[in-house]
């Protein structure tokens, strides 16, 4: 008699088991899957649209971290639904070029980006002022021989490789990550030490500490960019009314920039956007527009 309650009990556990995976599971292909990295503008963005889609469309959302190829990669296969930081013309060309067929560009979430290398503005304009100022050899020396650098995998990252050919710089782009490189910021900046980094805008830096871009005559590191979500061909028909939103969401550069500097501060992105979406319940009627 025990040994049949025993078998019994056993059943049951292995029928819960498999009931809670199943529905796991179900959740888990429920929620829209969105690509993030940890930039600081991909993170503000990424963190509005899952507040929104949470807690106006009741749609759950599920983030993926991933390398921005990853992210193009993983969209144009359709292992994941969203991407929210393509930047073109410029930054993302080459993978926009190899999977534009292959997803679907839901529309521009904002304009104004921009790319380039940056100093503080405590560095003499007259010393330094320009991209081809770096061909000096006692700028060089001040420098280090070094441009910091970001993750190697970032558009800006192959634009810069590109910059240092076109303008026969001897300096080494030194990889990182976003956080190496405004770390190297912070380190020079209450010594009035000279560096150079790649660096973009909308960011939080630009808040925090007095810095300019050098000039880019030959126009290697990009113009003005915009900002794009991509999508996968299956986008719309998994998620409607999350795809319908897309279309009409978009953002000012000071709506982005407000978001990144109250989660940089935080450290807490996902507050930082519901104190901005609920502030902003215009621009939310908006994007919920039928």
């Amino acid at each position: 008699m025990f040994k049949s309650f025993a078998m019994k009990a056993s059943a049951a556990a292995v029928c819960t088991l498999g009931l809670l995976t199943a529905q796991v599971a179900k959740a888990e292909e429920a929620a829209v899957k969105i690509a993030t990295t940890n930039w600081a503008d991909v993170l503000a963005v990424a963190n509005v649209v899952k507040y929104v889609m949470e807690t106006k469309l009741k749609q759950p959302v599920q983030f993926v971290q991933a390398d921005i190829g990853i992210q193009y990669q993983g969209v144009a296969r359709g292992d994941l639904d969203l991407m929210v930081g393509g930047w073109l013309p410029v930054t993302h060309a080459t993978y926009f070029a190899r999977y534009k067929n292959d997803m679907e560009d839901v529309g521009v979430i904002y304009k104004g980006g921009k790319n380039g290398w940056a100093v503080p503005a405590y560095i003499p304009e007259s010393q330094l002022s320009s991209i081809a100022d770096l061909s000096k050899p006692e700028v060089k020396e001040k420098l280090k021989g070094t441009i910091q650098g970001i993750e190697p995998g970032g558009g800006l990252m192959q634009a810069s490789e590109k910059t240092i050919s076109a303008y026969n710089l001897d300096m080494k782009l030194q990889s990182s990550s976003e956080a190496g490189m405004l770390a190297s910021i912070s380190r020079a900046y209450p010594a009035k030490e000279w560096v150079v980094a790649t660096v973009w805008s909308p960011h939080w830096l630009f808040q925090k500490y007095k810095m300019r871009y050098l000039k880019d005559p030959k126009g290697t590191l990009g113009g003005e960019e915009t900002i794009h979500a991509f999508g996968s061909k299956e986008f719309g028909k998994k998620f409607p009314k999350a795809h319908a939103m897309m279309k009409k969401f978009n953002m000012t550069l000071a709506d982005v920039e407000a978001v990144e500097m109250e989660g940089n501060s935080t450290n807490d992105y996902a507050t930082a956007a519901k104190k901005f979406v609920d502030a902003h319940p215009e621009k939310v009627k908006a994007w919920l527009a039928k």
